[in-house]
């Protein structure tokens, strides 16, 4: 598998992922809405970071690198960093 289809195959889980969190929302189970809006999100960071190469073992280790090398780097604005620890906090 190329490097290419690994990405596309990240965000095609994130888009399912989140499409899961909104029917779940829709009929009122929020805790597992939550848990699946941040998985959308986990798989989308993931995407990203394994453009610039980079890949992770850890939950914890996604969001710390998703903050050294998108936020702090300003291409990302701080809320998303903090809405990712905020929805790994209620996943």
């Amino acid at each position: 598998m190329t490097l290419g289809e690994e990405i596309k195959g990240m965000l095609s889980k994130a888009r399912r992922y989140l499409a899961s969190a909104e029917l779940l929302r829709r009929a009122g189970d929020f805790d597992s809405a939550v848990s699946r809006l941040y998985y959308a999100m986990h798989y989308g960071a993931g995407a990203l970071l394994l453009s610039r190469g980079q890949t992770f073992s850890s939950h914890r280790a996604v969001l710390a690198a998703f903050g050294q090398e998108f936020v702090k780097s300003g291409l990302f604005p701080k809320e998303m960093h903090h809405w990712l620890h905020r929805a790994f906090e209620k996943r």
